[in-house]
């Protein structure tokens, strides 16, 4: 269980103290997009090096900055979606907006995680 979701189930109940609000991070909308999963290559998304970025503004917007595998990736609408599924219900999320992003192009040889490389047979 993540931070995120131990904070969460910690909040007292409505008739307790008011909680702390829990600030969402970067790193915990990254750990929920490793759900979504490129369904051509098998391997999700995070670890492909596909997410450039996260931004998550104060009123809970969040953008995920990211690209696909080929401009013309026809999973791109399928993927696209599963991003919002993954995320629009994190707490402290408002609203997710993906921008894709072409430069600079994906490479998997330096954007890809090591454990990804070595599945994907690049050294």
């Amino acid at each position: 269980m993540s931070d995120l979701e131990q904070a969460a189930q910690a909040a007292p109940d409505a008739g307790d103290e008011p909680a702390v609000k829990v600030r969402l991070t970067p790193d915990d909308v990254q750990d929920a997009l490793r759900e979504v999963i490129d369904p051509e290559i098998g391997i999700d998304i995070v670890s492909l090096g596909l997410v450039y970025g996260v931004d998550i503004a104060d009123d809970g917007d969040t953008t995920v900055r990211m690209t696909l595998t080929s401009p013309y990736c026809p999973m791109g609408p399928m993927i696209e979606s599963q991003v919002h599924a993954a995320t629009q219900f994190l707490p402290g999320v408002r609203d997710v907006k993906v921008d894709l992003v072409w430069d600079p192009p994906w490479d998997p040889h330096t954007m890809a995680s090591d454990e990804t490389r070595l599945e994907l047979g690049l050294y």
